[in-house]
């Protein structure tokens, strides 16, 4: 491929390929990219490939095998990138998650291209064959050290010892190789996944914080708090589902009738098994997954936002809808929620996985009455305007791209 013919007007607006293999389901990754599209014209111009998981679960698709075999390098996904490249002259690579569908081999493609490649990160990988760490009720962090096991063993990636081992393979390989010098700037979402990575061998040069952005709205609504605590997010175990209905069989058991409710809305594997628990509770209801209105409605009317995660979240976007209606947060001091929630001033935190520190936070924040919740609410917004603005972090973001269109 030609290099692009003026290295200045790069400079200027760099010419972005963003690449992300989506999910099955959506969630705040796909979230995120999409938001970076909607950003192009903003200092960099921003032109998309993506793979789609769902493209080995129809009539078809590869044989299990074949599919794990290719999650290493995928030819098909090699002419994808290619073809997108010879159409769009982009003068780097932005890489989201690449696989199953797209193949860790996408960055030895971008070498061959002479393409330096930013990598988002989103989660642990390439030092996670799952990308969460998350096995068996608990965070095993060896795959940062090189030590994979925990997670193969547990079968941490679709619930497949051998898909596991496979990927966990790749992964090791692909480190060994050296071929990830051709990523240039890995961006963190939060200073804790920053630091993580370094801890795992990536120069510390290399590696930047940048926190997603968030554009609020004018000013927070008056205030309507409801009687429930709302819990919004994927059903699943690390989110620290079971530690906050613990959390509210205390509670219930410690204030009776005069017990807040807890709303739960979302969806997840884990959803029959939660809606069980929730029916022998009387002051838990399931709404099921909500967007919209609904959400918004859940959002405004609640007393506060409860994130409880047991894994290492890398930032939690959460916490950003709930202080866009000056709403404060409960949350698990876990990841980049430490980073987000301020104890005591736009919320409380709690050791992960404790049920019982989590009810007695909803206890101080009961104590506090309205005026109190609503005072942590506008503090919590007043963080986001300061903390998340879009024009800071387009600013940030073109300054990366720049730098790497210069090295």
């Amino acid at each position: 491929m030609e290099p692009n013919p003026s290295p200045a007007a790069a400079l200027a607006n760099p010419r972005v390929l963003q690449v992300f293999n989506q999910y099955l389901e959506s969630g705040g990754e796909e979230v995120w990219v999409n938001e970076i599209s909607r950003f192009s014209g903003r200092g960099f111009t921003v032109d998309d490939l993506r793979f789609q998981s769902s493209e080995w679960t129809r009539k078809g698709a590869p044989t299990r095998l074949r599919q794990a075999q290719r999650v290493w390098d995928n030819p098909g996904s090699r002419d994808r990138l290619r073809a997108a490249v010879e159409n769009s002259r982009p003068d780097l690579l932005l890489f989201h998650n690449i696989i199953p569908v797209g193949s860790l081999g996408l960055y030895d493609e971008a070498a061959k291209l002479r393409l330096p490649v930013v990598q988002y990160i989103h989660n642990f990988r390439p030092f996670s064959p799952s990308g969460t760490m998350w096995v068996n009720g608990r965070v095993h962090d060896g795959g940062l050290r090189g030590n994979p096991w925990p997670e193969v063993f547990g079968r941490a990636w679709e619930r497949s010892f051998l898909r596991t081992f496979l990927v966990a393979m790749y992964q090791s390989r692909l480190l060994g190789s050296g071929t990830l010098d051709v990523v240039k700037r890995w961006i963190a979402v939060s200073e804790f996944m920053r630091g993580k990575f370094i801890s795992a061998g990536i120069p510390a040069d290399k590696v930047v914080t940048l926190r997603h952005c968030w554009k609020p709205r004018a000013t927070p609504e008056p205030a309507r708090m409801g009687s429930h605590y709302l819990f919004l997010g994927r059903l699943v175990p690390e989110k620290g589902i079971y530690t906050m209905l613990e959390a509210w069989k205390i509670l219930e058991k410690r204030l009776g009738a005069a017990c807040p409710r807890l709303v739960i809305a979302g969806s997840g594997p884990e959803e029959a098994r939660i809606h069980a628990a929730v029916a022998r509770m009387k002051k838990v209801v399931c709404v099921g997954f909500v967007s919209g209105k609904p959400k918004d409605d859940l959002l405004h009317g609640c007393r506060a936002l409860i994130a409880p995660s047991i894994w290492w979240e890398p930032l939690g976007l959460i916490v950003y809808e709930a202080y866009d209606f000056a709403r404060p947060v409960v949350a698990a001091a876990s990841g980049g929620l430490t980073e987000t929630v301020q104890e005591g001033v736009t919320g409380f935190l709690h050791e992960p996985g404790d049920p019982e520190r989590l009810a007695a936070d909803i206890e101080r924040m009961e104590q506090l009455g309205a005026d109190g919740r609503l005072e942590m609410g506008r503090a919590g917004h007043q963080w986001l305007l300061e903390n998340a603005s879009p024009e800071r972090w387009l600013n940030d973001f073109s300054g990366i791209l720049r730098s790497v269109s210069k090295d």
